[in-house]
C-alpha cells in the first residue's frame, strides 16, 4: 500500500471545503485543506449568499414598510442610507466570516495558506515549495465570473455581482443582462432601492432551469414592482454614450436600445 502524507486533501476552505474536512476528520482520516485565496471564509458567506441575502432582506423591510398602508399603517415616506445598508451588510458577512476562520484553525485538520496545482493525481505541488500527497483529493474551489456574452462590454465598466456588493451609491438606472437567480436577486434589490431596472433574458423567460408557469409568475411579480423585463432577446452591441452604457438588442426581429 502506497504511503501519502494525508488520506484526504481539499483544495478550498470555502463551505463546502469545510464541510468535507470536518467530515473525514470526523471519521478519523487525517485532512489537509489547502486555500489560496486572499481572503477566508469562502464564496457563499463573501460574495453569495450571504451579502444578497443580507441585502434582499434590507430591502424587503423596505418595500413591506412601504405597503404597510394595507394593514391601515401610515408609515409616510420611508427613506434610506445607502452606505449604512452596506454597512450592514459587511457586519452580517464578517460575522459568518469570522466564525468561519475559527472553524478552519481550530485543529481538526491540517490547514495551509496556497495556492496549489496538480502534479499527478495523488499529488499537489503548493506555491510555498511544499509538496503534499494525499490519496483522495477534494477539489472544492468555488466558481468564477462568466465569460462576457459581448466582447465589447468589457470597455465599459460593467458591474459584476461582486462589483455590485462593493458599491458606495446607487446607479439612478441599471440593465441585467441574464434572468438567472443571481440576476433577479439584484434585478429586485436595485429596484426596491427606487433604480430603474430592465433585465434582458435570451430565454423565453426568465429563470429558464426552472418550469414556465413559476417563471411567468416571477416575471408578473417583477413587472408588478416597475421592473421591465424583456425576454427572447439577442444582444447585438454595446457602447458608450456620454454617461450612459448603452446596450442594443434584437427581439422579435427588430432592434433596440436600452441605457
Amino acid at each position: 500500500m502506497e504511503n501519502y502524507d494525508f488520506e484526504v486533501a481539499v483544495i478550498g476552505g470555502g463551505s463546502a471545503g469545510y464541510a468535507t474536512a470536518r467530515t473525514t476528520a470526523a471519521a478519523g482520516q487525517h485532512t489537509v485543506v489547502i486555500e489560496g485565496s486572499g481572503e477566508l471564509g469562502g464564496l457563499c458567506i463573501l460574495k453569495g449568499c450571504m451579502p444578497t441575502k443580507a441585502l434582499l432582506h434590507a430591502a424587503e423591510v423596505r418595500h413591506q414598510s412601504r405597503r404597510s398602508s394595507i394593514w391601515g399603517l401610515e408609515p409616510g415616506e420611508i427613506g434610506f442610507d445607502f452606505p449604512a445598508v452596506m454597512r450592514r451588510k459587511a457586519a452580517m458577512v464578517e460575522e459568518f466570516a469570522s466564525y468561519r476562520r475559527g472553524q478552519l484553525q481550530d485543529g481538526r485538520f491540517k490547514f495551509i495558506r496556497a495556492l496549489t496545482r496538480f502534479r499527478d493525481p495523488h499529488t499537489l505541488e503548493l506555491d510555498d515549495g511544499q509538496t503534499i500527497t494525499a490519496k483522495q483529493i477534494m477539489i472544492a474551489t468555488g466558481s468564477r465570473m462568466a465569460d462576457l456574452p459581448l466582447p465589447c462590454l468589457a470597455n465599459l465598466d460593467c458591474l459584476t455581482s461582486d462589483d455590485a456588493l462593493q458599491l458606495e451609491s446607487m446607479p439612478k438606472s441599471i440593465v441585467v443582462l441574464g434572468g438567472g437567480a443571481v440576476a433577479l436577486e439584484f434585478a429586485q434589490f436595485f429596484a426596491r432601492f427606487d433604480v430603474e431596472v430592465t433585465i434582458l433574458q435570451r430565454s423565453p423567460h426568465i429563470l429558464r432551469a426552472f418550469d414556465d408557469d413559476a417563471a411567468e409568475k416571477v416575471e408578473a411579480a417583477f413587472r408588478d414592482e416597475g421592473i421591465t423585463v424583456h425576454t427572447s432577446c439577442t444582444l447585438i452591441d454595446a457602447r458608450q454614450e456620454g454617461c450612459n452604457k448603452v446596450i442594443i438588442y434584437e427581439r422579435d426581429s427588430k432592434r433596440y436600445s436600452v441605457s
